[in-house]
């Protein structure tokens, strides 16, 4: 039987960053702040995850610079793809 996790919304996740947490975690984040964000993991494993695709379609690279949308990682981790089925 396989366990279906109820979807966040948009909605919900705005939320989860109103006040307070808006000004630690802005909209856009860099990989030091996302990392903070997820709690129990590093820099160098979300440099990982990007290069694995993981987080496809919520970051931008500029020059040596990579940028997080927050709204689109808390998403994907939500609402994606089980990481198992993503190689």
């Amino acid at each position: 039987m396989s366990a279906h996790k109820p979807d966040i919304t948009r909605q919900e996740i705005a939320r989860a960053f109103e006040g307070g947490l808006a000004a630690k975690f802005p909209p856009i984040l860099s990989p030091k702040q996302l990392a903070e964000l997820l709690g129990q993991f590093s820099v160098k494993t979300v440099y990982e995850w990007t290069a694995m695709g993981r987080f496809d379609g919520s970051f931008r690279k500029r020059g040596k610079h990579l940028l997080f949308w927050r709204d689109r990682v808390i998403d994907l981790l939500f609402n994606g793809k089980d990481w198992n089925e993503i190689k």
